[in-house]
C-alpha cells in the first residue's frame, strides 16, 4: 500500500499543490467546483490531511515515531536517549509510545502515528513473527528495527548479537566450573530465541545436554520468586543464573539474599545490559553490554539515511556483545 501524498491528491484532482493545501486548511478562496474535486480525491485515495501547513507543501512533518516496550526499563530509556541525541539536532521531533510487550498495543501505537504522518519510526517489535512489521512495509513508512530483529530478512535494524550474547554468558559460567545452568528468559522476541540458541551452543560445546527444567520463559506478568523458589527447592538444583537482561538479575539478587543463599559463592549470577546501577549491587554484577545508548544512535542515523536518500538499500547493523566480569561470578 503506497503511502499517499498531497502530490498524488493534487494530481488526482487537477490542481496544484497550493490549492489542495487551501482546500484541506480551508483558508483562501477555491471555488466551490475545484473545493468539491479536491475533496473527492482526497477521500478516494485516503488522504490523511496534515496538521501541519508546511508539512502540506513538503511532504515532512518532521516528526519519528518511537514504540519501544516501556520507558520504564532503564536499556530502552538508553536507547532512546541516543535516538533523540541525534534527531534532535536534525530538528525532530518524537512521539514515543510504549507496547509493554502487547502486540495489540504495540499494532495501535503504530497505527496511530501513521495518521499523524510521521516521517518514519523507530520500533522494538514485541514478536519475531510480527505482523505489525509486515504492516509497515505495506505503507511503505520508513522505518528501522532497534534491539530485536523479526522473521523477515528484508529490513532495517540495530541489533546486538543476540546468539553470542547467549553464548559468552554460558561460556564465562562454564570456565567457573559451575555445569548447572538455569536460564531465566524472555519471550517471544528475536532476542529471545537466539539468547537461547546461544546458551544451547555453549552446552553442547562443553559435552552437556540441554535440561528443559532450567530453561524459563518470563512473561512481563510473571515474577521471579516462585520459579526461584521452586527451582532451588529440588535437589538437582542449579549452581549460577543466566538472566535474560540486568532487571531481572537484580530480582533475582533480592531473591537469593532473602534466603540466605551468598553470591556468588552459593549461587553466580549473570545479566546483561551492562546497566548503570549494575556495578553499584552488592555484589557487583557480572554483565553484558550491547551498547545501548550507541544503539539508538545508529538507529537513527540509519533512519535519517533512509530519508534522505533516494537509496533504499538494506542497512543492517550488529554491535558485538562485551562480557564485564565482575564479583556476582
Amino acid at each position: 500500500m503506497k503511502r499517499v501524498t498531497i502530490r498524488d491528491v493534487a494530481k488526482l484532482a487537477g490542481v496544484g499543490i497550493a490549492t489542495v493545501s487551501r482546500v484541506l486548511n480551508n483558508k483562501g478562496e477555491v471555488s466551490p467546483t475545484t473545493r468539491r474535486r479536491v475533496l473527492e480525491a482526497a477521500k478516494s485515495l485516503g488522504y490523511i490531511p496534515n496538521s501541519l501547513a508546511r508539512s502540506l507543501i513538503s511532504g515532512r512533518t518532521k516528526k519519528v515515531g518511537i514504540v519501544i516496550t516501556t520507558l520504564l526499563n532503564p536499556f530502552y530509556a538508553a536507547v532512546v536517549t541516543g535516538i533523540e541525541s541525534v534527531l534532535a539536532s536534525r530538528g525532530y521531533t518524537l512521539a514515543l509510545y510504549n507496547s509493554n510487550e502487547d502486540p495489540k498495543k504495540e499494532r495501535e501505537a503504530i497505527l496511530t502515528l501513521i495518521e499523524q504522518r510521521v516521517d518514519g519510526l523507530i520500533l522494538a517489535p514485541v514478536e519475531y513473527e510480527s505482523e505489525n512489521v509486515k504492516r509497515l512495509i505495506e505503507h511503505q513508512i520508513p522505518f528501522v528495527l532497534v534491539a530485536r530483529r523479526v522473521k523477515e530478512s528484508n529490513v532495517n535494524f540495530v541489533v546486538a548479537d543476540d546468539f553470542k550474547v547467549g553464548k559468552i554468558a554460558t561460556e564465562h559460567l562454564l570456565e567457573k566450573g559451575h555445569r548447572k545452568i538455569l536460564f531465566l528468559n524472555s519471550w517471544k522476541s528475536s532476542s529471545a530465541k537466539l539468547r537461547l540458541d546461544g546458551y544451547k551452543e555453549a552446552l553442547k560445546e562443553a559435552g552437556l545436554s540441554v535440561n528443559a527444567k532450567f530453561i524459563y520463559s518470563l512473561a512481563p506478568s510473571v515474577e521471579v520468586k516462585p520459579i526461584l523458589e521452586s527451582v532451588l527447592s529440588n535437589r538437582n538444583r542449579p549452581t549460577a543464573i543466566f538472566c535474560f537482561c540486568d532487571s531481572i538479575a537484580l530480582e533475582v539478587i533480592k531473591v537469593l539474599k532473602s534466603i540466605g543463599l551468598r553470591i556468588p559463592e552459593d549461587m553466580a549470577v549473570v545479566g546483561c545490559d551492562n546497566l548503570d546501577y549494575t556495578e553499584l549491587l552488592d555484589p557487583p554484577l557480572t554483565t553484558i553490554d550491547i551498547s545501548r545508548f550507541e544503539m539508538g544512535v545508529k538507529a537513527a542515523k540509519i533512519l535519517l539515511e533512509l530519508l534522505d536518500s533516494e537509496n533504499k538499500n538494506l542497512i543492517q547493523h550488529t554491535f558485538e556483545p562485551k562480557l564485564i566480569i565482575r564479583d556476582s561470578t
